[in-house]
């Protein structure tokens, strides 16, 4: 929404969303996304949660996937995306 300036933006698919390896108890999870295609009407993007360990300072890869969402008018139909700077 934010990027696509647009609060009608819908979740049409969310791809296979296998769990790389458990968030432990203490852990800070971290969601990530970066816009990776945008098409007419449609955008992509690639999303990954990371386990952030407070104490270690280090990251570990919980899951990666990537969410396509679709802007739309007040009717639910699909219409352009603009993306602006």
């Amino acid at each position: 929404m934010e990027m696509c300036k647009n609060r009608r933006m819908v979740t049409i698919a969310i791809d296979k969303c296998e769990f790389k390896t458990p968030a432990k108890e203490g852990s800070l999870v971290k969601i990530y996304a970066k816009m990776e295609k945008v098409g007419k009407t449609s955008a992509t993007f690639n999303v990954e949660a990371r386990a952030y360990n407070v104490y270690t300072e280090k990251y570990i890869l919980v899951l990666s996937t990537q969410f396509t969402f679709v802007r739309i008018d007040e009717d639910g139909n699909p219409i352009p995306i603009h993306i602006t700077a």
